[in-house]
């Protein structure tokens, strides 16, 4: 565990995974980061919470990845020249160097472990109850290039789920399993890797509705019901249309 304060890049020695060097078209004033830094601020309850064992029963242990690719052999940071409707047109995007299967593991996403109110664009929640947050705006690995699908692609390839490495709790990136949007198909190589924000993100930036079956704390956090209510309700309009229109004729038949 690191606190804060140690801006070591990765170094090979300096820990145990740690043998990856700084990635191409990693931008010079971040601190690029082979596993997370510890707020100083941390209280001793997060801290635990943060590094609850090898063996965690809030977390499926069948969900952990086998074996792990190194990240820079998985992925790749490459600037973005094209579409020109790409919300991300001339900045930086992260890209699969090969094709990665449905349900595997890419990397973590790290950052500033931390538990302090945060406006950053780069804050990823980790525990909603503990106030827990991974923010990559100064420090991180690939994992902060990742863009939000909206304006990109139909839906999201990835997503954010919790893991334990080692006897420590991280949110790592995932590709998305058989039967969600990602139809099994996993992530081509030279894709361009896409989680979902989810609807809070956009919602505190833009003020703006979301409808987004996906959450950006973990698997699916958040469900889309408004539009489904609707349907609901239409279908019951329906349904009490058809009643009325058999009693009618029943009436009707009554009479002749």
């Amino acid at each position: 565990m690191k606190r804060e304060g140690n801006r070591a890049a990765c170094k090979k020695g300096n820990h145990s995974d740690s043998a990856q060097h700084v990635p191409k078209n990693w931008p010079p004033e971040i601190t690029y980061l082979c596993s997370p830094i510890y707020s100083k601020t941390l209280t001793e309850r997060e801290v635990s919470f943060l590094s609850p064992g090898p063996v965690s029963n809030s977390i499926d242990s069948a969900k952990q990845p086998t074996s792990i690719i190194p990240s820079t052999a998985l992925v790749k940071i490459s600037l973005i020249t094209s579409p020109n409707a790409h919300p991300a047109l001339h900045q930086h995007g992260l890209f699969a160097t090969r094709h990665l299967p449905p349900g595997s593991f890419i990397l973590d996403y790290l950052g500033l472990y931390h538990s302090e109110p945060s406006t950053s664009d780069y804050d990823l929640s980790l525990s909603r109850d503990l106030g827990i947050g991974i923010d990559a705006v100064r420090m991180g690995n690939e994992g902060r290039f990742i863009n939000d699908y909206r304006g990109i692609r139909s839906g999201p390839n990835a997503e954010f789920r919790e893991r334990v490495a080692g006897s420590e709790r991280r949110m790592g990136v995932w590709v998305l399993p058989v039967g969600k949007s990602g139809k099994g198909k996993g992530i081509n190589k030279g894709e361009e890797i896409c989680v979902s924000y989810g609807k809070g993100f956009w919602r505190s930036r833009k003020g703006e509705e979301i409808n987004d079956d996906y959450g950006k704390e973990g698997r699916t956090t958040e469900t889309r019901v408004s539009g489904r209510v609707e349907i609901r309700n239409l279908i019951e309009h329906v349904r009490l249309l058809e009643m009325d229109f058999d009693i009618t004729i029943g009436y009707l038949w009554s009479r002749v």
